[in-house]
């Protein structure tokens, strides 16, 4: 066999090693329902380092309304979150008893929390009839 050589590499053998350069985990999927929208996501170090920002990104980024949590924004924590309150404004009703109007206004805005929740759950149910066909 030819021995093809050039400055002491050697060209007649394949890969020995593959080395990375940063040994991290690796980034995962987030799980089903908890993927953030696309305008939170974190930038990529490449998009950091090169995309230069406009006059109309720093304009979106003003203008944006701050959010307190935006880890509600994901449909599953949402859902939850929707589920504890409706759940919370129940016992409060239920401690506040001796006051009428408070108890009644409490369970009213707990049965229109369930209304919500019904409303949710048959929307799904009409989108994963469409995904289905």
């Amino acid at each position: 066999m030819l021995d093809t050589r050039f400055n002491s590499l050697v060209f007649n053998r394949g890969i020995d090693s593959i080395t990375h350069a940063r040994p991290q985990a690796m980034p995962t999927l987030p799980e089903r329902g908890e993927a953030l929208p696309p305008d939170m996501r974190t930038r990529t170090q490449l998009d950091s380092l090169l995309k230069q920002n406009s006059m109309n990104d720093r304009l979106y980024t003003a203008l944006r309304p701050q959010l307190a949590n935006p880890e509600l924004l994901a449909p599953g924590k949402f859902t939850a979150a929707l589920g504890a309150v409706q759940l919370l404004l129940r016992q409060s009703a239920q401690e506040r008893a001796g006051d009428a109007d408070a108890a009644r206004l409490l369970n009213r805005a707990g049965r229109l929390l369930g209304k919500e929740a019904s409303l949710r759950e048959l929307a799904q149910k009409y989108r994963s009839a469409l995904y289905q066909g």
